[in-house]
């Protein structure tokens, strides 16, 4: 098995769902895309990462074969910001719709600004399947 490269931090609002409850277009594919290359992290205010309990609210909008990927997941936690929960000591990238000041601040200061991925599942329905053909794709 191949080591994995770097940590994917994910949020559930924007994410995993669109327009409040809807699956994100693409939404397994991306899964078992970046489930088999990546480390996986919630970085989510949506139960701050506590697995079992995100698994339990989007068990009501998810198919169990999407759910059971998303068991795979590992948590994060924090206080205030999510930028908290994540290890600056490997490189990663951070998929969210939207961040706060405060977290887009520190990663400035660890200059990691560009590894925010700032999704927009309805401007582009697409973009979780665009993502791992292109910026997220390890043979390129």
């Amino acid at each position: 098995m191949k080591a994995l490269r770097e940590n994917i931090y994910l949020d559930i609002d924007g994410v995993i769902l669109t327009r409040g409850v809807l699956p994100a277009q693409h939404l397994d594919k991306f899964l078992k895309y970046i489930l088999g290359n990546y480390s996986v992290f919630w970085l989510t205010s949506r139960y701050h990462g506590e697995t079992k309990k995100i698994i339990g609210y989007l068990s009501q909008f998810l198919t169990p074969e999407i759910i059971s990927l998303l068991g795979q997941i590992k948590p994060t936690s924090f206080d205030l910001d999510k930028t908290e929960g994540i290890d600056f000591n490997r490189n990663f990238f951070w998929l969210d719709n939207e961040l706060f000041d405060s977290e887009k601040n520190t990663l400035r200061i660890h200059n990691v600004y560009d590894s925010w991925i700032e999704l927009d599942l309805i401007q582009n329905p697409n973009q979780l399947l665009y993502l791992i053909n292109s910026k997220l794709n390890l043979r390129k």
